[in-house]
């Protein structure tokens, strides 16, 4: 195989969202053959990429090793490692996991505070309302020890270590059994394709998904413009890239 150490690794990687190798501080797509111009979440305005491009080391592109993460939110502990995440009074150990979400919400400013952003991160066990569940909340002005938006970094990379690649096979499996099963409580994924708001698309009309805004955007192959989205906030919406990338595969 030609190429360098490098790009023989960055080949084998499946299309997803990694921690972005050229410094940024957000999660870039990977679409399977290249890095591409879309960050989650998007840095501030003004912002760009470092003059120097410098990749992972020998853990491989997209897939370094994660180390455990300590912090204090709120007052509370939370703890994350290769076996579980814990916050408070509240646990779950990564093999128990059924669902996942995670996203940034900008803040209006009002009601005494300016404008800002929110980092929420969740893990939980269905039902999705009443189940047992892992929350945090970050932002900049709750008190806490260490930058918000690099636990919630820490927490995603984790999470994606530990429950994404699992979660993801069992939806796909049973995609490909014969199954329609509801993603993201919006999206219906069939042997045939996806539908939901009212739009049904194959696989063939199908081009992929990104996660931009918000909002996971499935693409259409005959057009430019999506047509189809569910909000990243729901469970398991962070998912569906990387389900249809193997569906279709």
């Amino acid at each position: 195989m030609s190429g360098t150490p490098c790009e023989r690794r960055q080949t084998l990687s499946r299309p997803g969202w990694y921690p972005d190798p050229y410094g940024t501080g957000s999660l870039r797509w990977w679409d399977g053959r290249t890095w591409t111009d879309h960050l989650n979440p998007e840095p501030p305005r003004g912002a760009g990429p470092p003059r120097r491009r410098q990749p992972y080391g020998p853990q491989g592109w997209g897939r370094p090793a994660v180390p455990a993460l300590d912090a204090t939110v709120r007052g509370l502990l939370l703890h994350a490692d290769e076996q579980a995440v814990a916050y408070g009074n509240a646990s779950l150990a990564w093999p128990h996991v059924e669902w996942v979400a995670y996203w940034a919400a900008h803040l209006p400013s009002g009601y005494g505070h300016g404008s800002g952003v929110q980092w929420i991160f969740q893990v939980g066990r269905h039902p999705f309302q009443g189940g047992p569940r892992v929350e945090v909340v970050l932002e900049p002005a709750t008190a806490q020890v260490g930058d918000p938006e690099q636990i919630w970094l820490r927490l995603v990379e984790l999470c994606r270590a530990q429950a994404e690649a699992r979660l993801t096979a069992e939806l796909a499996g049973r995609v490909r059994a014969g199954e329609s099963i509801d993603v993201a409580q919006g999206l219906t994924v069939h042997p045939g394709g996806v539908r939901g708001n009212r739009v049904s698309l194959s696989w063939s009309a199908i081009s992929g998904a990104t996660v931009e805004n918000g909002r996971v955007w499935i693409q259409q192959s005959s057009g430019s413009s999506p047509v189809l989205y569910v909000p990243q906030q729901n469970p398991n919406a962070v998912l569906i890239p990387e389900l249809l990338s193997r569906l279709k595969g």
